[in-house]
């Protein structure tokens, strides 16, 4: 039996129909869902502060069986808080198979100005199947975090000689020259000379100083080279995270504590006798007047008895 052209033909024709109504996915080639999504990121594993470079490490995942071509990825930020580095923020994949996932790589870098927050950047993927195009757009959040910066200015110590016992005072301040602000800042004093005192300082902007003034007591005797004596500085960034300043006092950490001299208390006190009011000095003349009187008064009675006992 002999089978003609046109049967084969019809035949052919109706095969190539069937399998392209397989090839479509359900739902027909305009189905809403995309077909490839973003499905992990990573950032590198650590704090990105505004100016740093970072490296973007992305999975895009085709959930349908069927197999997508020309996908072209473009990440860019909505206000470009970040641009690509040494590369125009486009990735390109000729084909991704169904069910199969690739990992792209972009170095990113954000700008100084940013504020200490998270920002949006946005990875928008481009491909087509044999039926038809498809763009579809992920979000990836990256925080950015403002560095802190503290200096401290020279310490000033009030007093030129320290004695055992003295009130101290410790002057200084501190700088906020990075570009956050720093919260709960506080100064601690200690050391082999001086007692433990600390004063709180408050909040401090980026760009401003907050003022040091401790009062201390010298406690014990000390030359400087052989002491140690030392400020510290604590604050918190906004996260809460503490970080601590230390500056030395003195000379490198030494303060001369010397004994007390007493010898102005003893100057005071001959100054004091030498020193004497009018009235003062009239008192003793008559005093003495009073007393030598008295004993010429009590001489001449006695002289008087004799005689008269000589007489009897």
């Amino acid at each position: 039996m002999k089978i003609s052209k046109k049967v084969i033909i019809s035949i052919l024709v109706a095969a190539v129909m069937i399998l392209s109504v397989a090839a479509i996915p359900r739902g027909g080639v305009d189905a809403a869902t995309p077909r490839v999504m973003l499905t992990d990121y990573d950032l590198g594993g650590k704090d990105i502060y505004a100016g740093d470079t970072f490296n973007l490490k992305f999975k895009l995942k085709n959930t349908s069986k069927n197999k997508v071509m020309n996908m072209k990825c473009t990440v860019y930020s909505e206000n470009g808080e970040f641009i690509p580095v040494d590369s125009a923020g486009t990735l390109y994949v000729a084909e991704l198979e169904g069910e199969a996932e690739t990992e792209l790589s972009l170095d990113m870098q954000s700008m100084k100005n940013l504020k200490e927050k998270s920002y949006k950047l946005i990875v928008k993927t481009e491909y087509e199947d044999w039926a038809k195009s498809y763009k579809v757009e992920d979000t990836i959040y990256v925080p950015i975090r403002l560095k802190t910066e503290v200096k401290i200015s020279e310490t000033y110590i009030a007093e030129e000689e320290i004695r055992l016992g003295d009130n101290i005072e410790i002057i200084s301040t501190v700088n906020n020259v990075g570009a956050a602000d720093i919260y709960k800042v506080s100064a601690e004093v200690s050391g082999d000379c001086i007692a433990n005192a600390e004063c709180f300082v408050g909040n401090v902007q980026a760009g401003k100083n907050g003022n040091i003034d401790i009062i201390t007591k010298a406690t014990a005797l000390g030359r400087s080279d052989r002491n140690n004596n030392v400020m510290t500085v604590t604050y918190e960034d906004v996260n809460g995270e503490v970080f601590t300043e230390e500056v030395q006092l003195g000379n490198d950490g030494k303060i001369d504590v010397i004994e007390q001299d007493y010898s102005d208390v003893i100057v005071v006190k001959e100054d004091d006798a030498k020193h004497l009011t009018d009235i003062e000095k009239l008192g003793i003349v008559i005093a003495v007047v009073v007393v030598v009187l008295v004993v010429l008064l009590v001489l001449r009675r006695m002289k008087k008895r004799k005689l008269e006992k000589d007489f009897d």
